[in-house]
């Protein structure tokens, strides 16, 4: 997943990391004058976690958020289908996060409970759903009633996996060696298919082929469960018959890069 915009990006520390692989941000103008004087929001909540794992059968699960802002914020926390328009009140996700919303001050840790309500998903695939949270930064006390400020507030996205653990045929830490490629040669440069034949979601963060001396790296969105992907490599110009080298590397659990390689014979 991927960040789609944050102010002021060095002040995320160990949030950036995150952010590249499993946070997605947007910007709301919450309150604007023409002549706009300060920007004082940066998004700062954050899970210390990179994204979140619940067992099917677990009534809740806990995220532990810290606020790395130097000010307190208001935060309202959802949980969702992932699509940016949609509001707390439209969501039919199963996952319920509370309390809904709450204050952090600068520096504050806290737990948000994930309650799971049971809803049916289904059985032989991880269920995928992204927990939002939207931060709103406070107001100066000593700011004039007619001051020209821009407030922005921003929503962070982060995965949310609900796996059906006793279920699947095996552990998610075989989902590196179980994805699959296939390259096809043309005049117009290569196309790789990647396969994810597993039931786990698979991010990822890394993907280059090189043929010879040539490589091309590529960008592959998360590969849903028994699904597949493709992508056009036009600087790879090979024939049938010669051996294409992938490096992937995909992001775990935890949230740590996870390498793996392989050889591809190109087809016709």
């Amino acid at each position: 997943m991927s960040k789609r915009h944050t102010p002021a990006p060095g002040r995320r520390g160990f949030a950036q990391y995150v952010a590249s692989h499993a946070i997605r941000a947007s910007l709301c103008v919450a309150m604007y004058a023409a002549s706009a004087g300060a920007m004082q929001a940066i998004a700062g909540v954050t899970p210390t976690i990179s994204r979140i794992v619940m067992p099917a059968g677990a009534t809740e699960v806990s995220a532990r958020l810290v606020n790395i802002n130097t000010y307190p914020v208001l935060v309202q926390a959802w949980v969702d289908d992932g699509r940016l328009d949609t509001t707390p009140q439209e969501s039919t996700s199963p996952v319920i996060a509370l309390p809904p919303i709450f204050r952090m001050d600068a520096h504050e840790r806290k737990s948000l409970r994930l309650i799971n309500s049971g809803a049916p998903l289904p059985t032989d695939r991880e269920s995928l759903f992204w927990l939002s949270l939207h931060e709103i930064p406070s107001t100066s006390k000593n700011r004039f009633s007619d001051a020209q400020t821009v407030t922005i507030t921003m929503r962070t996205q982060f995965k949310v996996f609900v796996r059906p653990v006793d279920k699947l045929p095996y552990p998610a830490t075989e989902l590196p060696k179980r994805l699959t490629f296939s390259a096809t040669g043309g005049d117009s440069g290569l196309v790789l298919l990647v396969q994810n034949p597993t039931p786990y979601y698979a991010t990822i963060s890394m993907l280059d082929v090189s043929v010879g001396d040539t490589s091309q790296p590529a960008t592959v969105d998360m590969l849903a469960p028994f699904s597949d992907s493709s992508v056009r490599l036009d600087r790879l110009r090979v024939k049938a018959g010669e051996l294409a080298k992938v490096k992937f590397a995909l992001i775990d659990d935890d949230g740590n890069s996870v390498e793996g390689e392989r050889s591809v014979a190109v087809n016709d």
